[in-house]
């Protein structure tokens, strides 16, 4: 329907207007009245309709004024004088204001409805000209656009490009990728695009579609890191209305043309490891931040050595070593970005991981099944997670609540809790400065504190318990070489070594003489 604003001093026939002409069975739509000029000035920058049919002679600013006022704002409307006087000097002031009629009152329904038909046909010229125009207008830009972001054989020139748009001195590419979280979302991100290329004036910058990503080509560099997070807080509030997230990274600033190409490259880099980064700032991954977090922390004698972290990561919840979990986990993904792992593999192994130490969780304490299955895995969270930085929480999070949980009860002294862990698991790789690790003691020191209160050295009580569980297997007819494996000794002749040393026989002779 085509917009009308119906302008008259005279409230009968404003009224009369609108109801008496039948709008709607000739296409068009009165959405609103006015008293005088001022008043419609309003009402035209609210509605923008393409039709006003206006009073020539009217109180304050009259139907010329009207018309003289939205020309020189290049409203781009057409007009219908009304007036009650066959005044020629009117209809010539009218005919230079580009009028499309001129009636006399009382109204001619028949003329009026004449006017309406050969406006109607113009009015759909008009947009479909300015539709093709636009098409052109677009498809020239994005030419111009490609000329400077990735140019290529027979295309435009970089200089010329700039010289097309209005480039003058540096300028700087801002590249943005947004985030799809489900099916359905494809609306919202054409409604966000549509949006971002509203938002910047063209003086500003120019902004371009190329997916996956989407751009701004900023007219200025930005200037430091405060305007490098406005641009993202703004970017920010355009986005997060359609409920997405995204990644967005800069280039750098581009000193003329030619060097557009390379920002624009940057850009690109970044973005692609954006996971590895984090939100509300305009850069891609910092991959350095979990390099750091990869490093081998040295024992006692300042060497570095190769750490089982999945099991030290089993055995920090299992005795609700909370503290732990923090950097242990940040260490083990540290180690996946640092063997350049991408993005899903990452995400596989972490969900792994966490099944895996809920498994030997309940493997060595079936009682705790039902305490675990209150707690919801966070695979879900991880999956659908856009940043590592989030993920790391995640994880954390959940086997920090999962640690607590397991020892509601206090966590006691920590020999207490050491003999209880090796009664649990003694078929483990258990090793004391593992728990020195864990529990944040020197590992000699922890040492000496097992000693003294157990009155054994730890490996000693390790091997005992080891045994004795040996001695159960073994009566109940297992073979030698499974139960050397069932208590933790890969190697059968070591385990038959340490089954003479604490029981005097052979582990064979014992099962014989049961």
């Amino acid at each position: 329907m085509i917009k009308v604003l119906i302008v008259d001093d005279e409230p009968k026939l404003r009224e009369g207007l609108r109801s008496l002409i039948p709008w709607e069975e000739e296409g068009y739509t009165v959405v609103a009245t006015a008293a005088n000029g001022f008043e419609a000035l309003e009402k035209y920058n609210t509605f923008a309709p393409k039709l006003v049919v206006a009073d020539i002679r009217m109180p304050g600013m009259d139907g010329l004024e009207l018309i003289t006022e939205l020309r020189r704002q290049n409203a781009k409307c057409h007009v219908l004088i009304l007036s009650g006087y066959a005044d020629f000097e009117y209809a010539k002031r009218a005919i230079s204001n580009r009028i499309d009629g001129y009636l006399l009152k009382p109204v001619d329904e028949d003329e009026l409805i004449s006017y309406l038909r050969e406006m109607r046909v113009t009015i759909g010229q008009e947009d479909m000209l300015s539709v093709l125009q636009n098409v052109v207008e677009e498809n020239t830009r994005e030419v111009w656009l490609r000329g400077l972001l990735q140019p290529g054989p027979g295309d435009i020139s970089p200089t010329e490009a700039a010289d097309k748009l209005k480039l003058q001195g540096s300028s700087e590419v801002v590249l943005l990728r947004l985030l799809n979280s489900g099916k359905g979302e494809e609306g919202k991100e054409e409604r966000v695009r549509s949006e971002l290329e509203r938002h910047w004036q063209p003086e500003e910058a120019e902004f371009f579609s190329l997916p996956p990503y989407a751009g701004l080509l900023l007219k200025a560099p930005l200037k430091d890191a405060a305007a490098r997070t406005a641009l993202w807080q703004e970017l920010n509030r355009v986005i997060s209305r359609e409920g997405l997230d995204f990644y967005a990274a800069s280039g750098g600033a581009a000193a003329g043309p030619e060097r557009i190409a390379g920002s624009f490259a940057a850009a690109k880099g970044l973005l692609e490891q954006a996971f590895f980064g984090r939100r509300e700032i305009l850069s891609g991954g910092f991959m350095e931040h979990w390099a750091e977090a990869a490093v081998e922390p040295a024992d006692e004698q300042g060497e570095t050595g190769e750490r089982d972290e999945e099991m030290e990561l089993l055995l920090a919840v299992e005795t609700g070593s909370t503290e732990i979990l923090q950097p242990l986990v940040k260490q083990i993904i540290g180690k996946l970005v640092e063997a350049r792992h991408d993005e899903a593999y990452i995400k596989d192994n972490l969900i792994r991981m966490i099944s895996s130490t809920i498994a030997r969780l309940e493997a060595a304490n079936p009682e705790v099944r039902a305490l675990i299955s209150g707690n919801v895995s966070p695979a879900s969270e991880v999956y659908n997670s856009f940043y590592l930085m989030d993920i790391h929480e995640m994880v954390t999070d959940y086997l920090e609540h999962l640690a607590g949980q397991l020892n509601s009860g206090g966590r006691g002294d920590e020999i207490k809790r050491i003999t209880d862990l090796i009664q649990r698991r003694y078929n483990e790789n258990l090793k004391l400065g593992m728990l020195a690790q864990i529990f944040n003691y020197n590992s000699a020191y922890l040492g000496k504190m097992f000693k003294n209160q157990i009155g054994e050295h730890f490996n000693t009580y390790l091997d005992k318990v080891r045994i004795e569980k040996a001695k159960q297997f073994l009566a109940q007819g297992m073979k030698v070489y499974e139960v050397a494996e069932r208590v933790g000794y890969m190697n059968a002749d070591y385990f038959n070594a340490k089954f003479r040393k604490y029981v005097g026989v052979s582990p064979s002779a014992f099962r014989k003489e049961q």
